[in-house]
């Protein structure tokens, strides 16, 4: 299947599919499956609030319509909507990679990011901080601070289990604002699992069971981190985990 690129000339989409890429200030991603998005209202409202904060002063909500429009209704997908550095909203209409349960994570040698907080601007930095992590035999690089301590990786973020207490990176932690571990955490509080936020080095998840999240692939667990610390496995949570997400899928429409 072909890449489709649409940008909004303040009416419509139009197919500009093949011209040249512009550096984005916001961009937002997910998996769309068979006209299903997990938390696509949430996705949509992201963009919108990182739109305003970069500056962008006209509405997004036409547009935001046309593209829940535009979506594939059958098929395996993973759209992008941007917002470029030039002030123009797209939308990428991009066949799904190959979906995985698992992850191996390696520890980034840098944080890369000049805005953390902004999914879009650092893309290019991170997809080259993943190359290098996959050049270690990993999937995934871990950004962690002046300190030691796990942020974020370059394209998940990361839960682990300390008993059966669930625990993410603490809010100062400055990264992207997750839907995916929004909508886990949420999940894990309504089956009445603990969740706490916490400081942690690689190290300090020695034999801990982690979960790497993101829109792509959902719940994946992590199977090895490469020169760092042993993981654990707990395949029945794992699945209790995945299916809890796989029940957040709902159809745009009704989103």
């Amino acid at each position: 299947m072909d890449v489709l690129r649409y940008r909004w000339n303040g009416s419509e989409l139009v197919d500009i599919s093949g011209a040249p890429m512009i550096p984005l200030y916001v961009a937002d991603s997910f998996l769309l499956r068979a006209g299903q998005v997990a938390g696509f209202a949430r996705h949509l409202d992201r963009f919108a609030t990182s739109a305003t904060t970069q500056g962008l002063v006209r509405p997004v909500d036409t547009f935001l319509d046309a593209v829940t429009v535009t979506l594939p209704k059958t098929g395996v997908y993973f759209p992008r909507i941007d917002l470029t550095e030039r002030g123009e909203l797209e939308l990428w209409v991009r066949p799904a990679p190959a979906l995985k349960e698992h992850i191996v994570l390696a520890t980034a040698t840098c944080d890369p990011r000049t805005e953390p907080a902004l999914k879009g601007p650092d893309i290019p930095a991170l997809t080259e901080l993943r190359k290098l992590a996959q050049a270690q035999g990993a999937d995934d690089a871990v950004i962690v601070d002046a300190q030691g301590r796990v942020i974020d990786g370059s394209t998940t973020c990361l839960l682990w289990f300390d008993g059966d207490t669930a625990v993410i990176p603490p809010a100062e932690a400055i990264r992207v604002d997750s839907v995916t571990v929004a909508l886990v955490s949420e999940l894990l509080k309504a089956e009445g699992t603990s969740l706490t936020e916490r400081w942690a080095t690689p190290q300090d998840l020695s034999n801990r069971e982690i979960y790497a999240l993101n829109a792509l692939h959902g719940v994946r667990a992590v199977t090895q981190w490469r020169e760092g610390p042993l993981v654990a496995l707990n395949p029945t949570r794992f699945a209790a985990l995945r299916e809890s997400y796989e029940s957040q899928f709902e159809n745009i429409s009704e989103a």
